[in-house]
């Protein structure tokens, strides 16, 4: 028991943290806003056929808001990741197209 303890605490010491992670660090801000992007639990997955990208930035169909393209940040895994707190999308995540 105490062996996969063991094994456990190191794998987490060594393995590299997920995408989900990236904006842990405290240092993730939105470009315009300067909001923090906050904790993982507030940082979630979009379905890619819910972002679109647009002349104006991203259209999300689950709040149907656009995300402009000044605040559209690079996906540190090449998902769309929204961050929301507060009833607000604090940081938005997502491939750039042309990028």
């Amino acid at each position: 028991m105490r062996l996969r303890a063991l094994a456990f605490s190191l794998a987490y010491l060594v393995f590299p943290a997920a995408a989900h992670d990236f904006w842990l660090d405290h240092s993730r801000v939105d470009p315009r806003t300067k909001f923090y992007c906050c904790g993982e639990n507030d940082c979630h997955l979009l379905p890619v056929s819910q972002a679109h990208p647009t002349k104006g930035g991203y259209l999300l169909d689950d709040t149907s808001e656009t995300i402009s393209w000044d605040r559209v940040q690079p996906s540190p895994d090449g998902g769309i990741w929204a961050c929301r707190w507060g009833g607000e999308t604090k940081c938005f995540f997502a491939p750039i197209p042309g990028a």
